[in-house]
């Protein structure tokens, strides 16, 4: 989030994020650019299309606890991290995306911001641990 600040693809309120759950302040653009000009989302790739699907499903069992209380929220977690993995690995933000497509890149950050925010809350609030806000 910091390098996109300084490179110009986004415009952050504070550099330093705060220890609040939507940490990062985003200025501009805002909105950010989910939508392309047909009005249909940006991130089609599978393993943004899965990231988002496992944010969905956390999200959901956040807001709608089974009555049972059988969430399992180291499994949750993992399932989140490793999807997040898979769209980093495999979902460029820099380099030729930046350059060709900013708004691809832009999207593509605030589905890294969103997952931050949701596995930070799961980590902590679900699980007792602390959540590092970099790596």
């Amino acid at each position: 989030m910091l390098l996109a600040h300084r490179e110009g693809l986004i415009k952050l309120r504070e550099v330093v994020p705060n220890p609040s759950p939507a940490f990062w302040n985003v200025i501009s653009p805002n909105p950010l650019p989910w939508l392309n000009c047909e009005g249909t989302l940006r991130l089609n790739h599978p393993d943004e299309r899965r990231l988002i699907s496992e944010l969905i499903q956390v999200v959901d069992n956040i807001e709608c606890p089974d009555v049972s209380g059988s969430v399992k929220w180291e499994k949750v977690a993992l399932n989140l991290s490793q999807a997040f993995e898979k769209f980093w690995s495999n979902c460029r933000i820099w380099g030729e995306v930046k350059i060709n497509s900013p708004e691809l890149a832009q999207a593509r950050l605030g589905l890294l911001m969103a997952t931050q925010s949701v596995l930070r809350f799961v980590l902590e609030e679900n699980l007792g641990v602390f959540a590092p806000l970099e790596l």
